[in-house]
């Protein structure tokens, strides 16, 4: 049978709360994982907004079903006392609270709720870190002397993050049965359960090769295992890059999404074009894949500046 998974169950609703309040926890943990198909991280943190969002309710008799825009406000107003909650963070807050009331407003539960005409500026985006070209090139080449089950699996874990731009959490939940019977392409489950295919290179494949040949036998079906036979976690992930980091002297993080970011970049640096870069990463909007423009148009302009004679000059 099947365990249970007890994602985001670590954040409980704060003392004080009714049966009710337990009841919609529970429900919108479900929505977020099964609807939503939120990331793990994604998960507990839209959990964690919550219950500190019903802690400030029950502290200031607020009834959170009923919360208008002056509530909402002055929760927010009592968070930037915090100087670690950023704009960045108080605008994941607001989005993870909007979410819950829409979430409920859906099931009719409540009306249209007065949180979803709160807005905040809009943040500035950072630019999306990412490997160049050497910095690639060192950390898929590098070569262990033991070519054990578990080298070739951290192998195959760099060679296919970069190949396709997954995200993490669909790189643990790939499945073997999500795989081409020639390795080229492999099926994916992206946020709000939108599926996609992305392709893998030679050099992915060869890797991925390797390392299925000495696969352990296992009854979990997903595609990258521990050394216990079960499935690899996200953290399980991170781990394995911090490892590979030490081993080869990296000076830099390397992370997950640090591959997804490279990957995009390289395309558009290539002459991809956008909207297809957008269906490879699975994002629903063209402005999430904008920003790797920004990023392709600094190479640019810095290959401009360094070559044009009039641009010398400056």
């Amino acid at each position: 049978m099947k365990k249970t998974s007890l994602v985001g169950l670590e954040v409980i609703p704060p003392p004080g709360a009714k049966l009710s309040m337990w009841k919609q926890f529970l429900a919108y943990r479900l929505y977020l994982k099964v609807e939503k198909n939120y990331s793990e991280h994604t998960l507990t943190a839209y959990l964690r907004d919550l219950k500190f969002f019903w802690e400030f309710c029950l502290r200031e008799e607020i009834q959170y079903l009923e919360a208008d825009v002056l509530d909402v406000r002055a929760y927010f107003s009592y968070l930037k006392s915090d100087k670690k909650q950023d704009k960045r963070t108080q605008t994941r807050k607001l989005s993870s609270l909007r979410t819950f009331y829409r979430f409920l407003n859906r099931r009719d539960i409540i009306p249209t709720p007065p949180i979803l005409s709160v807005s905040f500026p809009k943040t500035k985006k950072k630019l999306p870190k990412h490997f160049n070209p050497l910095e690639t090139e060192e950390l898929l080449d590098y070569a262990h002397e033991d070519k054990s089950q578990s080298q070739n699996r951290d192998q195959a874990i760099v060679e296919v993050l970069y190949s396709t731009g997954v995200r993490v959490f669909e790189l643990v939940n790939a499945k073997l049965s999500d795989l081409s019977s020639d390795l080229k392409s492999l099926k994916v489950m992206g946020k709000r359960r939108k599926e996609r295919f992305v392709f893998l290179g030679k050099e992915a494949r060869q890797a991925l090769g390797a390392y299925l040949e000495e696969r352990a036998t296992s009854l979990s079906p997903e595609i990258f295992l521990n050394q216990r036979g079960h499935k690899l976690t996200t953290r399980g992930i991170r781990y394995i890059l911090k490892e590979r980091k030490t081993l080869i002297g990296f000076d830099k993080s390397i992370t997950p999404h640090k591959f997804r970011h490279t990957f995009a970049t390289d395309l558009l640096n290539a002459g991809a074009d956008i909207r297809a870069v957008q269906e490879l990463l699975g994002h629903s909007s063209l402005s999430s894949t904008q920003v790797y423009l920004s990023v392709s148009r600094d190479r640019l302009r810095e290959i401009y500046r360094n070559s044009h004679p009039h641009a010398k000059s400056e």
